[in-house]
């Protein structure tokens, strides 16, 4: 009996998949995943072709029908319709576009080509078998996510089901699935898929428990992506050979990683034979999307990779936020734990107040274990003689580094009503 409801569950799981979506300004890239598979695929418009990039821009052919990626810009040099480029960053912007004397907004336009990019996997006609859509971004602020999340009507999905982390963070989850020889050392990894060369340093601390992932990101104002002529080769090649050696003078990296239509060339010449001397070397163009996908399985249905090192990145909260309860022996509720993206981070509970004004909060902060104190004075809340109340308690997050503290006062049933007051309160956390 229990071997046929684990046949019926592993069909189910087989027959539904996660998706990672990776946007930036110039191109999407799409992966799928089945739940209980560790390979992921990245799809390409074009069959037998692997075009993983697809260019951010779209074009309305004369039969009304919206062209996107390659084929919109072949189209344009028909002379076929007039081809829409830049438009996350239009649609970012809230600008309109105008075709043809009709106007558009640009976010109408980028929205639907995310949704064409997302429909090259025929499963999303079936959104019961799609569990997770997970969006990699490099910069994954408030703005682009709340833009990102109109998305979900347009697929027929739940918003529960829109997901969205950092490249940092997917960078993460793809080395949780590498191979054992580069899971307990510092990784390096060079982007050139936008127009300036960024790195992402991979540094892992295991002194801590669990172990701490952190990635320091830098762009390289000076290093064009784009991929140089031949009589710019040789320089290109001292300027990344510069790069690599400063980069890899202070840290031991035991692998290194190259994505990026750039890197396809074949200028990087020294650079290459340097970053090869005691480290593996990787090329390719479609990190990012399956390390997205590798992040919906884990956050689905975690594998217990995370619990030997946790990803802590820009958007991730570094501390556990709770109270401290009267209670003999005190207890502690944490209300918001480190680790999650700050802005998702909220967390509320009920406590009794007896004959005090003060709620006791307590900070843990994750890279050194130091836990701080701090109180909530409620003014204007009379606790004496006895008197109770209950209060209803929120913590927010309102920036990276800014907990926002909410207090109503729900009085203690007849005995005790509530005064009607509330409270707001600040408190800026350390680094």
């Amino acid at each position: 009996m229990i071997s046929d409801i684990k046949d019926v569950l592993e069909k189910i799981n087989r027959d539904r998949f996660v998706i990672g979506l990776d946007l930036n300004d110039s191109f999407a890239q799409v992966s799928v995943c089945k739940l209980d598979s560790d390979n992921p695929a990245t799809l390409s418009p074009v069959e037998d072709k692997e075009e993983f990039n697809i260019p951010m821009c779209m074009l309305k052919k004369r039969d009304g029908i919206w062209a996107f990626g390659n084929e919109a810009i072949a189209l344009s040099e028909a002379d076929e319709g007039i081809l829409v480029t830049d438009i996350f960053k239009k649609a970012l912007e809230g600008k309109t576009v105008r075709i043809d004397r009709e106007e558009y907004l640009a976010k109408d336009i980028f929205l639907l080509f995310v949704k064409k990019v997302i429909s090259l996997f025929p499963a999303i006609e079936n959104p019961d078998k799609i569990l997770a859509i997970m969006l990699t971004l490099k910069d994954a602020n408030t703005d682009t996510i709340i833009m990102l999340q109109e998305l979900a009507p347009l697929l027929k999905v739940n918003p529960d089901v829109l997901k969205f982390i950092t490249y940092e963070e997917s960078f993460y989850y793809y080395m949780l699935y590498q191979g054992a020889e580069l899971q307990n050392h510092n990784i390096l990894l060079f982007d050139t898929s936008g127009e300036k060369l960024r790195s992402y340093s991979m540094l892992r601390n295991f002194f801590t428990t669990p172990g701490i992932a952190t990635v320091d990101v830098k762009e390289y104002t000076n290093f064009p992506t784009e991929i140089p002529d031949e009589y710019e080769k040789n320089e290109r090649d001292r300027l990344f050979t510069t790069v690599c050696k400063e980069l890899c003078s202070s840290t031991i990296y035991s692998g290194v990683y190259l994505i990026g239509e750039c890197f396809y060339s074949d200028w990087a010449v020294t650079s290459l034979q340097f970053l090869c001397k005691g480290r593996r070397v990787f090329k390719g163009n479609n990190l990012f999307s399956k390390g997205a996908c590798f992040a919906a399985k884990e956050k689905l249905n975690p594998s217990g990779k995370e619990n030997k090192i946790r990803f802590i990145g820009k958007d991730r909260l570094k501390v556990t936020i709770g109270v401290e309860t009267d209670d003999i022996p005190k207890e502690t509720i944490p209300l918001v734990e480190a680790g999650l993206q700050w802005f998702e981070a909220v967390g509320r509970t009920e406590l009794i107040l007896k004959e005090t004004d003060k709620i006791r909060i307590y900070i843990s902060y994750l890279y050194n274990n130091a836990v701080t104190k701090a109180e909530l004075t409620l003014p204007g809340l009379s606790l004496t003689n006895n008197h109770l109340t209950r209060v209803s308690l929120e913590v927010k997050m309102v920036s990276e580094n800014t907990v926002m503290f909410k207090v109503w006062d729900m009085g203690f049933g007849d005995i005790y009503p509530s005064s009607g007051k509330d409270w707001e309160q600040e408190l800026k956390l350390e680094g």
